[in-house]
Order: C-alpha cells, then sequence, then structure tokens
C-alpha cells in the first residue's frame, strides 16, 4: 500500500482526533487533582481471544520556572504516572491499576497521591457475575494519610456490543482511613464504616481512532462514630486518541463530591489533564 492510499483511505479519521487534540489542548490545565473514587472501568478490555496480558503506562511531566523575581524564583514541578495491568482468562479477570501523581512549588510539595487497586472479575462473559476488590490510598494534600478498603459485588451487563458496553455495579465494602487536619497534623482522626457501592459505566468506541470510558459512582455508609451518613459522588470521563500503534493522546476529567467531609477540606473536586499513554 503506497502513501497516498494510506492517505486517502485514512484522511478523515485522523482529521477526527486531531481535531480532538486541538480542542483538549486548549483546556490544558497545569495539574491533577486525584479523584476520591477510582475509574476500574478504562482497564475493561474485551477481545476475542482469552488468556492474555494487557497494560498501558501513562506519563505526564509539566517543569516551569515563570517568575517574576530575580532573587526569589519560582519552580513548579508536576508529575504524575499510571501504570495498570491485566489478565483475562477463559472465565475470570484480574486487574491491578497504580497511580501516583506529585506536585511542588519551588521544592514545598502540596500534592502528593497515590493508590494501587486490585479487582477480580469472575465469570466475566456472564451477563450478571461477580466481583471482588481491594485497595490502598493516601492524599496527603486534603489530609487522607490512609485509606484501606475491602469489599464484593455484582456487575450486570445492560448493553454489550462491538461498539459499547453499558454496566451497573452494586456492592458492599469495609472501609478503614485516617484524615488529618490541614491545620493541626497532630490531630488525626480514624473511621471505619461499611458501605454500599454502586457505579454505572459506559464503553464506547467512537470510531476506529477514538475511544471514551466514562463512568459514574455512588458510595455511602452510617458513620457511629460522628452519627451520620458519608456520601460521595464521582463521575470520571477518559478519552484516549489513537496516534500509533502502541501510543495514544489521552485526556481525563474527574469530579468528586463529598458533603460532609471528615476534617474540612474542600468538598468539591475536579481535575482536567491531558497526557501520553504507551499500550502494550
Amino acid at each position: 500500500m503506497n502513501c497516498y492510499r494510506l492517505c486517502s483511505k485514512y484522511g478523515r479519521l485522523i482529521f477526527v482526533p486531531m481535531r480532538i487534540v486541538l480542542i483538549s489542548l486548549l483546556l490544558l490545565m497545569s495539574h491533577a487533582a486525584f479523584s476520591q473514587i477510582l475509574n476500574i472501568e478504562r482497564n475493561r478490555l474485551k477481545r476475542d481471544t482469552t488468556r492474555y496480558w494487557t497494560g498501558q503506562v501513562d506519563f505526564n511531566l509539566l517543569l516551569h520556572n515563570r517568575s517574576a523575581k530575580v532573587n526569589e524564583p519560582v519552580r513548579y514541578t508536576s508529575l504524575s504516572t499510571n501504570a495498570d495491568v491485566a489478565y483475562t482468562s477463559v472465565r475470570h479477570r484480574y486487574t491491578l491499576i497504580n497511580q501516583l501523581s506529585y506536585s511542588a512549588l519551588t521544592g514545598n510539595a502540596f500534592l502528593r497521591t497515590g493508590y494501587s487497586h486490585f479487582r477480580t472479575n469472575f465469570n466475566w462473559r456472564q451477563t450478571l457475575s461477580e466481583e471482588l476488590f481491594a485497595q490502598a490510598q493516601y492524599d496527603i494534600g486534603r489530609g487522607l494519610r490512609e485509606r484501606f478498603l475491602a469489599g464484593g459485588g455484582l456487575r450486570y451487563k445492560l448493553l454489550d456490543d462491538e461498539k459499547a458496553t453499558l454496566t451497573f455495579g452494586v456492592g458492599l465494602m469495609y472501609e478503614q482511613e485516617r484524615w488529618t487536619y490541614p491545620e493541626d497534623e497532630e490531630r488525626d482522626i480514624t473511621l471505619r464504616i461499611p458501605k454500599n457501592s454502586n457505579y454505572l459505566s459506559l464503553r464506547w468506541q467512537i470510531n476506529e481512532m477514538v475511544h471514551l470510558n466514562t463512568i459514574m459512582y455512588y458510595q455511602h455508609g452510617y458513620d457511629k462514630q460522628f452519627d451520620t451518613w458519608r456520601h460521595r459522588y464521582s463521575a470520571d470521563f477518559n478519552m484516549a486518541a489513537t496516534i500509533s500503534r502502541r501510543i495514544r493522546f489521552t485526556t481525563t476529567v474527574n469530579a468528586s463530591y463529598d458533603p460532609r467531609p471528615v476534617v474540612p477540606v474542600v468538598n468539591w473536586v475536579y481535575s482536567l489533564q491531558n497526557g501520553i499513554r504507551f499500550v502494550f
């Protein structure tokens, strides 16, 4: 196949994601805040074969020293990375998702987040399947020193075809977390709460070059220690545009809302992030 035929055949397909890339670049922000509820759907891949490994690595870096004073230079550093891997067998699927984020201003870190999330989807081909999951997490900038949780539930496919999958999940989990007050790091609070966890996810292959994953969560549980209900809401949108066989340009938007934070922090958190993804 010569270059002319290749360009003629794929010219329109390339135009669409490039337009998305340009729009995304206009919306580029300096760094991303971390969504408190994780989007596990981005790693649910579909293939015709079984017994295979899949994975992806995202890397984002921003450095600059734009400052007005020569004697007081300001240096900004922002680094984030994701390393995910999944194994799919004939009947079951195992997924491990890892993320780290770090941001500092002139050497003073103000954003340090990370998590590791493991999930097993039993009988994943069936319309109704079972899930087990466990997670460890921290978000130092917001006062979350540690969070450990484990649980399980059911996953139901409302729609499943070659281009789109719509899934609803419901389950139970037990969560333990330790928070410190932003203005008094010596003072901390530990909570242990059983919770209900629900999500609605959509995987959509828009065309041969653009793929969309979106998921919405709702989690809640009763806090006996403070005699109140704890609620968390979250939405996560992830779009990937194909650059080459192994390289993707990604745009991720996520937001979360906690009406009653454990410590006095902002209860509405959002982020927008653009980056490059390596797929293997």
